[in-house]
């Protein structure tokens, strides 16, 4: 009973969070501040272990049952189509994706509104939620954050293709100086290491990168979460191209 008692209190105190990150606004993501650049693309993980769904790990299967215990608790208790809300709340605040979310949309909600962002999701296959970057005026920043809020995890983890496809997007001004520059700034988040895409060896990742960027005009800021993120690699990917590297 005791322990019921606490699940049901934790998933409320959860509940009454969950809300705030929705209308805040921050100047920066993970630390790293986004007023001094106009062209921003986020490249985000979202690979089953974001919400303890490990590709392999026994620890995240472990980790996902005691998440949807609490969830299940809290559901049940309310009842109905209200707590089958609150259930679902409840299991996305308690992982690691409910969390980036919550970085994420006030991010994009605090861009000034001559800036102009995009999103790139990535596991298995990778995404992107428009195909050129758009200007972050309030209609922008509404549908980004309605698009992150539905975002569900699954697959493994493609570093490789999502990062091309982010220079995809910057141009050739990537490595021609005298090009139009379609990106400034990359934020690359990841919680493990390269799992599938073209190739999943690090080095590898990071020689094709300086190809892309061979002009270092583009900043790649890299946030590793967790213990399985490849801290080696992530810190050494933004080292070379101008970046900061976030370890959470």
């Amino acid at each position: 009973m005791r322990s019921t008692t606490l699940l049901l209190l934790l998933g409320c105190f959860v509940i009454l969070l969950s809300g705030c990150h929705l209308t805040k606004k921050s100047i920066d993501y993970y630390g790293v501040e986004t007023t001094s650049t106009k062209k921003i693309v986020y490249v985000i993980d979202i690979s089953g272990s974001m919400e303890n769904k490990a590709e392999t790990d026994l620890q995240g299967n472990l980790v996902a049952a005691v998440t949807d215990r609490t969830a299940d608790v809290v559901g049940n208790f309310v009842g109905g189509p209200i707590g089958n809300i609150l259930k679902q709340q409840t299991k996305d605040q308690l992982t690691k994706l409910g969390k980036i979310k919550k970085e994420l949309i006030p991010s994009i909600r605090g861009l000034s509104e001559d800036s102009y962002f995009t999103i790139i999701i990535f596991e298995d296959k990778v995404k992107i939620w428009r195909k050129t970057p758009v200007k972050a005026n309030s209609t922008n920043k509404n549908l980004a954050a309605a698009y992150i809020t539905n975002l569900e995890s699954g697959g493994a983890t493609n570093i490789s293709d999502a990062l091309e496809k982010a220079f995809d997007l910057a141009g050739a001004g990537a490595h021609d100086e005298s090009a139009a520059l379609g990106v400034e700034t990359i934020f690359l988040l990841s919680d493990g290491s390269p799992t599938a895409g073209k190739t999943k060896k690090t080095d590898q990742i990071i020689n094709q990168t300086d190809q892309w960027n061979s002009a270092k005009r583009i900043k790649i800021h890299t946030i590793g979460l967790g213990d399985d993120c490849d801290k080696e690699f992530m810190a050494e990917l933004a080292d070379k191209n101008n970046g900061e590297f976030i370890d959470r």
